[in-house]
């Protein structure tokens, strides 16, 4: 496998899925300072009021799911696991060998998120309830 590092200063994360987790995720970039706002984006499509919750900390909402892709470097999937599927093989055709695929949906194998996506550059993590307040362990 090529080895493909993202500029450390530059860097921008994106969400699939904008629930609890996500936001948890993305607030404690925020509050810790390993990322401003203005790097981090996700999309609502359904729930209105999960977009709003990222706005209130300076987050972008995009249009849609393949902005977000486009606007990427790492793509955290933060989606149910009943959909996570049907979410990446969506948006496979847009995914670039170069992103850093990461997924926090529980029970998902790391060999299927990887032949889904079609390629290898994917990981799992397992946020644990403290991330809510900023003290996790991943």
């Amino acid at each position: 496998m090529e080895v493909t590092s993202i500029p450390a200063d530059t860097y921008k994360v994106g969400f699939f899925g904008a629930g609890k987790m996500a936001e948890s995720i993305a607030r404690g970039m925020v509050r810790s300072g390993i990322l401003p706002p203005s790097r981090i984006c996700t999309a609502v499509h359904s729930n209105l009021t999960r977009g709003h919750a990222f706005e209130s900390f300076g987050v972008s909402v995009l249009p849609d799911n393949q902005a977000v892709v486009k606007d990427s470097d790492v793509v955290i999937f933060s989606v149910k696991p009943q959909v996570v599927k049907d979410v990446i093989l969506q948006l496979k055709p847009q995914l670039s060998k170069k992103q850093l695929l990461v997924s926090v949906v529980a029970g998902i194998k790391l060999k299927d998120l990887q032949e889904w996506a079609g390629h290898e550059r994917f990981i799992r993590v397992m946020p644990n309830t403290p991330s809510a307040v900023g003290e996790a362990a991943s």
